[in-house]
Order: structure tokens, then C-alpha cells, then sequence
């Protein structure tokens, strides 16, 4: 009996222990939720669920982290299925639901939880709103998935992306530098959602590859948060979003020489109004500027204008892009194409596949507007966002920023290959010398592409003069000269791409030194 006092003590201080632990953790994960730190939250619900995997609090809460991060929304379906049909769930729940389903492209799934959700009626005004509009981008996503474009997307690796938010990426129409923004461990202050103030990189192009990407000193402060939303088609100015003190955000302007950025000025009255502007485009030759702002004046949300440039250098007075481009749904990051013949920009609206989706107008030389616009297209378009689209001189590849499987880490940026373009050619082209002259007729060069492993092709020189041609895409290849059965010469060839690309090379051949000249 005089062992059994003491045991029943421990045990008891165990279990208070546990219940003071147990309500250390609630707090915390109650503080992070409500600090909108969800990915913080994520790690203390998933503790209180390892006590109580029933409970309807933690679940559904839990559901609501992973539905407002990057990690995987479509994560939150396993926890909202449990409690969906308790009788004392969240209202809201079946909502959230139709959203995780349509995330995880469940999309008649999704559409039957809206439904349910419209019946019972239980919802605010602004989810039942929400659901119809959910229900029309889940039928069109069926509708753009039974047709996907063909792409291929190229992370940017390492030196661009990490384990951070790497988002909104603008290249000139050459590929010769990428600007883009970071939420990253740099320094940066942090955020109430436990997220780092944005601060924008530059990555500049050394034979065909991105370099390391590096800070722009004359932009970036480490208390506010500054991003690149526009640049020109060549290059040479971009326009920057800055906030002040207070936290109220503008429009700037500053010249780029050669990837590095000047001194910012401040845009025009005509565009940085007492509304909010948030990304904007300067066409080819300087004389238009197209910007995104919710001002009042709009069709709905934030709707796109464009400014025409006055004689003593200002912007005159913004007009409205009208129905043809804006709807009643927000409209943002104008981006042109770099022969101003096409309007790339962002809506909620416009058959929309979820949240928003890239679309691409024409311009109309008669009506003088962008007309017509049309989404571009699964992949490219997904149920997530999709907010900024870049565009090369030659229409081959698209810069984009988006949540993929591999990525390093939230969103990423991806380079994309629009298959059916044909790719710029190099022609390679020189003589070859020192082969016996018995075998000239035998000599045969093979190309094989490095990456496929396939033979790309076969060559032969002119007999006569022992000239040889060869037209080939960007990329590396193995090369060897052959004279009859005997291979000669073996070595690796490099097309290079972006700025670094080459239309011409020049390059003869000895088989006497067994090298190239």
C-alpha cells in the first residue's frame, strides 16, 4: 500500500503534465492560425491530431492550412472527408471540400460537394456566391484538359529557385537576364504569417545558362517589400511595386542596363491613384503603358488600363481596356508580346479552369484594341493561380512561375517549351582535312543528341571539296567522324540558347591531328 500512494501520484502528475501540454499546444496552434502562419499551424494540428484524430476543431483547421499554402492543397481532402457529415461540422466544411477536390482535379467530385453544400443552404452569402462560380470553373477545366497544348517545363534549378517563394519572372524578348522575386531567408524581415518581406533577383545569362541569381541593391530594402511586376520587351526599364511605410504599395519605373537596375522613379498621378496598382507593361516603343488597379471605375475587381504617352514625357489619363479584355471578375499582369501583337494578362473571368488563369488577346489593327481573348491552356493553366506568363522573341518558350512535383520548394520558376514551335537552328558548316583520299567517299559524320541518346542525324561531305553542312537545335550532341569502318574523331558539340544562341558557326575539321581547328 506505501508503494501504491506514490504511483498513483506519478501517474497523476503524468496526466496533468499532459493536459498542460496538450493546452500548450492548442495555444500555439490557435496563435499561428490566427496569425495566418499556416504552415507553422500545419506542425502543431498535426501533434494535436496524433492525441485526437477524431476531432472536428483540429481536422477541419488543419484542412484550412493546407488549403491557404503552397505545400499541397488537395491535402486537405483526407482531413475534411472525416468530418464532413458530422452533424456538428463547420458549415463550411462541404465548401472547402469542392475547393480541396478541385484542387486535386477531382473535378466531378468538387462539383457534387458545391451542389451539396448550395441544397443545405447553410453557407454565408459569399460561399454560395463562390460555389457557382467554382461549379463553372470545374466544368471548364474538363472541357481544357480534354485538349492540353503541348509544353514541357524546365525547372531553372537551384541557382534561380528555393526552398522559398520564387515567383513572377520577367525575361526580355532575348533571354538575356531573368528578374524575379523571392521570399527568402536574406536578411528580410519577417511577416506576421511567418512568411519574409519580398525583395527582387536578377539572374543573368553566361553561354546559354542562368547564373547564380544575386540581390538588386538599388531596389530591395530588408523592412518592406518590393517586386518586379513589368519589363519591357527589350530589356530596358521595369517597373517595380514598392511599399511605403504604411505599408501602401506604388508604381515605379527604373532604367536596366545590361540586367542591372537604376535608381527608381515614382509613375505618374495618372497611374499610382488612391486605389491600388499592382503590375503594368510599357509596349515596344515607350509610348503605351498597360497597368492592373482596382479603382471604381472598373467592370469589377481589378480590371486592366493603358496610358498613352503625352509630348512632354508624362502618362495622360488612363482609360479602361473596356468589356473586350475586363470582366466582372479582376484582371492583372499585362504582359505584351515583343511585337506588341498580343496581350498576355490574368483573369478570374474569361473561362477561367480555377482562381487565375493565363490568357492571350490579339490585336485588332481595325477596332485598335486587343480583342478576343482565349485561355492558353492546361498545363500551363491549373485549378491553382496562375498570375504573371513571359514570352521569348521567338514564341518557343514562356516563363511562368508555378507549384510543381520536384520543385524546390512552394512555387517555383519554370521555363516552357511550346513543342510545336520549331526551334531557332544553328548551321554548322566547315571542311574537313587530312582524310585519305581512297576513303573520302567513305567518311560519314553522326550526330547524337546528349540528352535523348538518339541519333539525331548523318552527314557526308562534298566529295569534291570535302565541305560539310549541319543544321541543329539548341542542345548538346556527340559527333563522330568516321572513314570506313574506323572511327577517327570523336567530340561533344554545344548549341547554345537565350542570349548566348548562335545562328552561324564555323567549324573545320582535321582528322591528321585527330582534333578540330
Amino acid at each position: 500500500m506505501r508503494y501504491l500512494l506514490p504511483c498513483l501520484i506519478s501517474i497523476f502528475t503524468i496526466l496533468i503534465m499532459a493536459r498542460i501540454s496538450n493546452g500548450q499546444e492548442r495555444l500555439l496552434a490557435q496563435q499561428l492560425f490566427d496569425k495566418e502562419d499556416f504552415e507553422s499551424a500545419i506542425d502543431e494540428y498535426e501533434l494535436l491530431l496524433n492525441d485526437s484524430p477524431d476531432h472536428l476543431e483540429y481536422n477541419y483547421r488543419i484542412a484550412v492550412c493546407f488549403l491557404n499554402t503552397n505545400i499541397d492543397k488537395s491535402l486537405a481532402i483526407q482531413y475534411l472527408e472525416k468530418i464532413v457529415d458530422h452533424p456538428k461540422a463547420e458549415p463550411k466544411a462541404r465548401y472547402l471540400l469542392g475547393r480541396a477536390y478541385q484542387f486535386g482535379y477531382q473535378f466531378d467530385k468538387a462539383i457534387s460537394a458545391f451542389r451539396h453544400f448550395l441544397d443545405k443552404g447553410e453557407g454565408d452569402k459569399k460561399n454560395i456566391d463562390d460555389c457557382l462560380v467554382q461549379i463553372a470553373h470545374c466544368q471548364n477545366a474538363k472541357e481544357l484538359m480534354k485538349f492540353p497544348i503541348r509544353v514541357e517545363f524546365e525547372s531553372l534549378g537551384k541557382d534561380v529557385n528555393s526552398q522559398f517563394k520564387d515567383y513572377f519572372p520577367f525575361v526580355p524578348s532575348d533571354e538575356s537576364f531573368l528578374a524575379f522575386n523571392v521570399r527568402t531567408d536574406d536578411g528580410s524581415e519577417l511577416n506576421p504569417d511567418g512568411s519574409y518581406k519580398s525583395n527582387v533577383y536578377v539572374s543573368k545569362v553566361k553561354d546559354g545558362k542562368y547564373l547564380a541569381a544575386q540581390q538588386v541593391s538599388l531596389v530591395n530594402t530588408y523592412d518592406g517589400n518590393e517586386e518586379i511586376v513589368g519589363l519591357t520587351s527589350n530589356g530596358d526599364h521595369a517597373i517595380i511595386y514598392k511599399e511605403d511605410i504604411k505599408g501602401e504599395g506604388k508604381l515605379f519605373v527604373c532604367k536596366v542596363v545590361n540586367g542591372s537596375f537604376m535608381v527608381l522613379q515614382e509613375l505618374d498621378r495618372s497611374v499610382n491613384s488612391s486605389s491600388e496598382e499592382i503590375a503594368a507593361c510599357i509596349n515596344k516603343d515607350g509610348t503605351k503603358l498597360y497597368f492592373a488597379s482596382d479603382r471604381p471605375t472598373g467592370y469589377g475587381g481589378t480590371d486592366l488600363y493603358v496610358c498613352q504617352k503625352l509630348p512632354n514625357g508624362k502618362w495622360g489619363e488612363a482609360q479602361n481596356l473596356g468589356p473586350s479584355i475586363n470582366s466582372s471578375d479582376d484582371e492583372d499582369f499585362p504582359n505584351l508580346s515583343p511585337d506588341d501583337k498580343y496581350l498576355y494578362f490574368s483573369s478570374k473571368g474569361n473561362m477561367s479552369m480555377g482562381g487565375y488563369d493565363i490568357f492571350k488577346a490579339a490585336w485588332n489593327n481595325k477596332k485598335r484594341k486587343y480583342v478576343s481573348p482565349r485561355n492558353i491552356g492546361y498545363p500551363i493553366n491549373t485549378p491553382e493561380d496562375n498570375m504573371n506568363f513571359r514570352i521569348s522573341s521567338s514564341g518557343r518558350y514562356g516563363y511562368v512561375s508555378a507549384l510543381r512535383k520536384g520543385g524546390e520548394g512552394d512555387v517555383d520558376i519554370y521555363r516552357v517549351k511550346f513543342i510545336d514551335i520549331p526551334p531557332r537552328l544553328t548551321v554548322i558548316h566547315g571542311k574537313i582535312d587530312g582524310a585519305p583520299k581512297d576513303n573520302q567517299k567513305d567518311i560519314l559524320i553522326t550526330v547524337i543528341d546528349d540528352e535523348s541518346g538518339e541519333v539525331y542525324g548523318h552527314y557526308r561531305p562534298n566529295r569534291r571539296t570535302m565541305k560539310y553542312v549541319m543544321i541543329l537545335p539548341p542542345g548538346e550532341y556527340d559527333m563522330s567522324v568516321e572513314v570506313g569502318p574506323e572511327e577517327i574523331l570523336y567530340e561533344r558539340i554545344k548549341i547554345l540558347d537565350k542570349v548566348s544562341f548562335c545562328s552561324e558557326i564555323k567549324k573545320d575539321i582535321s582528322l591528321v591531328k585527330n582534333a578540330t581547328k
